[in-house]
Protein backbone atom coordinates (compact mmCIF):
# COMPACT_ATOMS: atom_id res chain seq x y z
CA UNK A 1 0.00 0.00 0.00
CA UNK A 2 1.55 3.74 -1.29
CA UNK A 3 1.25 6.16 1.66
CA UNK A 4 -0.60 9.28 1.05
CA UNK A 5 1.40 12.04 0.01
CA UNK A 6 2.17 14.84 2.82
CA UNK A 7 3.93 18.76 1.59
CA UNK A 8 5.84 20.47 3.81
CA UNK A 9 6.52 23.93 3.08
CA UNK A 10 9.61 25.63 4.77
CA UNK A 11 8.90 29.36 5.95
CA UNK A 12 5.63 31.25 6.58
CA UNK A 13 7.61 34.47 4.12
CA UNK A 14 5.93 35.41 0.83
CA UNK A 15 6.82 32.11 -0.88
CA UNK A 16 5.82 29.60 1.72
CA UNK A 17 2.08 31.45 1.83
CA UNK A 18 2.17 31.48 -2.23
CA UNK A 19 2.34 27.91 -2.24
CA UNK A 20 0.01 26.88 1.42
CA UNK A 21 -2.57 29.00 -0.44
CA UNK A 22 -2.23 28.11 -3.77
CA UNK A 23 -3.02 24.49 -2.27
CA UNK A 24 -5.35 25.02 0.57
CA UNK A 25 -7.89 23.36 -1.19
CA UNK A 26 -5.99 20.18 -2.09
CA UNK A 27 -7.51 17.20 -0.36
CA UNK A 28 -3.63 16.22 0.97
CA UNK A 29 -2.07 17.12 4.55
CA UNK A 30 0.56 20.40 4.90
CA UNK A 31 2.67 21.08 6.88
CA UNK A 32 3.59 24.96 7.23
CA UNK A 33 7.42 25.32 9.34
CA UNK A 34 8.42 28.86 10.66
CA UNK A 35 10.32 30.03 13.22
CA UNK A 36 7.89 32.98 14.09
CA UNK A 37 4.01 31.97 14.68
CA UNK A 38 3.48 35.46 12.27
CA UNK A 39 4.22 36.85 8.73
CA UNK A 40 5.80 40.16 8.90
CA UNK A 41 5.69 42.68 5.66
CA UNK A 42 8.61 43.94 5.61
CA UNK A 43 8.37 46.74 2.93
CA UNK A 44 6.44 48.69 5.84
CA UNK A 45 8.56 48.07 8.90
CA UNK A 46 10.29 51.78 8.91
CA UNK A 47 6.57 53.02 9.44
CA UNK A 48 6.01 51.06 12.51
CA UNK A 49 9.64 52.50 13.86
CA UNK A 50 8.59 56.17 12.72
CA UNK A 51 5.68 55.53 14.67
CA UNK A 52 2.87 55.77 11.60
CA UNK A 53 1.92 52.45 11.64
CA UNK A 54 1.37 50.00 14.66
CA UNK A 55 3.52 46.40 14.74
CA UNK A 56 -0.30 45.07 14.41
CA UNK A 57 -0.92 46.76 10.69
CA UNK A 58 2.19 44.98 9.49
CA UNK A 59 2.03 41.37 11.09
CA UNK A 60 -0.47 38.66 10.98
CA UNK A 61 -0.74 35.08 12.69
CA UNK A 62 0.30 32.38 10.27
CA UNK A 63 -2.44 29.76 12.32
CA UNK A 64 -4.92 32.83 11.84
CA UNK A 65 -4.36 32.71 8.23
CA UNK A 66 -5.22 29.22 7.94
CA UNK A 67 -7.62 28.81 10.71
CA UNK A 68 -10.48 27.68 7.73
CA UNK A 69 -8.18 25.44 6.03
CA UNK A 70 -8.39 21.58 8.28
CA UNK A 71 -5.90 20.28 6.14
CA UNK A 72 -2.89 22.71 6.80
CA UNK A 73 -1.04 22.62 10.24
CA UNK A 74 1.26 25.53 11.04
CA UNK A 75 4.22 24.31 12.82
CA UNK A 76 6.53 26.83 15.20
CA UNK A 77 9.98 25.57 14.97
CA UNK A 78 13.69 25.78 12.87
CA UNK A 79 14.55 23.08 10.04
CA UNK A 80 17.67 22.20 10.72
CA UNK A 81 18.13 18.85 8.02
CA UNK A 82 16.10 17.56 5.03
CA UNK A 83 16.97 14.09 4.99
CA UNK A 84 16.42 13.46 0.78
CA UNK A 85 16.95 9.48 1.33
CA UNK A 86 14.01 9.01 3.31
CA UNK A 87 11.97 12.07 2.02
CA UNK A 88 12.05 13.68 5.87
CA UNK A 89 12.33 17.33 6.89
CA UNK A 90 14.08 17.28 10.45
CA UNK A 91 13.36 20.08 12.89
CA UNK A 92 15.51 21.02 15.67
CA UNK A 93 12.99 19.40 18.12
CA UNK A 94 13.80 16.47 16.82
CA UNK A 95 10.62 16.04 15.03
CA UNK A 96 10.98 14.02 12.00
CA UNK A 97 8.14 14.83 9.24
CA UNK A 98 8.12 12.55 6.00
Amino acid sequence: MTERPHIVIVGGGFGGLSVARAMRRVDVPIALIDRRNFHLFQPLVYQVATGALSPANISVPLRAMFKKNKNIEVLLGEVTDIDVSTNSVIMGCGKRLH
